[in-house]
């Protein structure tokens, strides 16, 4: 594969990743939106409870009594349904964690696929170069020898 695709696939990789990034950390604000906000309904609950818990010697009004328990009742549901929207935000957050997760195997793997193909060019390279270096040394050899070869028939014609 071209080095400039690969470039390109990483660059889109790259936008995923940070697009993914960016979902699971709005997700992750929502889940901790929602547990703060079961927080504060289990809290409220537990103080209302303990304001309206009678003192020995109270005596209580049966209409305010069946209120508060009407009302406690509507406390708790509310604080279930708070629940089970938690529970439903950290699914949505985990299911994105591993769609990050993903995209950033992915963008490692074109990167590492990057990194060997530039790797294998540089060797291509290295061996071209090795190459012509190896036929200029044996030109220059092949001269040199042919050139003493010439010296030796010139002086072998002079001496004769």
């Amino acid at each position: 594969m071209n080095p400039k695709t690969l470039c390109l696939l990483i660059e889109q990789a790259k936008e995923k990743s940070d697009a993914a990034l960016l979902r699971f950390a709005n997700l992750q604000r929502l889940v901790e939106q929602a547990r703060a906000h079961l927080e504060v309904l289990r809290q409220y609950a537990r103080e209302y409870d303990e304001r309206a818990n009678c003192r020995p010697g109270d005596v209580r009004d049966p209409s305010a009594q069946l209120n508060q328990v009407n009302f406690l009742a509507r406390l708790q549901q509310a604080v279930d349904t708070q629940v089970r929207e938690m529970e439903i935000r950290r699914a949505t957050a985990d299911t994105s964690a591993g769609e990050l997760a993903q995209c950033r195997k992915k963008l490692k793997s074109l990167e590492t696929l990057l990194q060997r193909k530039n790797e294998q060019l540089r060797l291509a390279q290295a061996r071209r170069d090795q190459k012509d270096t190896d036929e200029f040394a044996q030109r220059a050899h092949d001269r040199a020898i042919h050139a003493r070869l010439q010296d030796n028939e010139d002086n072998a014609k002079r001496a004769s």
